[in-house]
């Protein structure tokens, strides 16, 4: 029993680049990059809550 499937529409899309090759250390730096970021935003988003209850008191 063959349990694989062939897809022979070729309009269905690429979920790839021809043109690009990332490399699997480069994903992982810019997933580091991005969490940091997002932590960084975080942080902003906690200090300037603060700073707005001193400010309207």
């Amino acid at each position: 029993m063959d349990n694989t499937k062939k897809i022979d529409n070729t309009d269905t899309p690429d979920f790839f680049s021809k043109e690009m090759i990332i490399t699997k250390k480069t994903l992982n730096e810019n997933q580091l990059k991005y969490t940091y970021q997002k932590q960084l935003i975080s942080d902003l988003d906690y200090k300037h809550k603060e700073w707005s209850k001193f400010v309207g008191s």
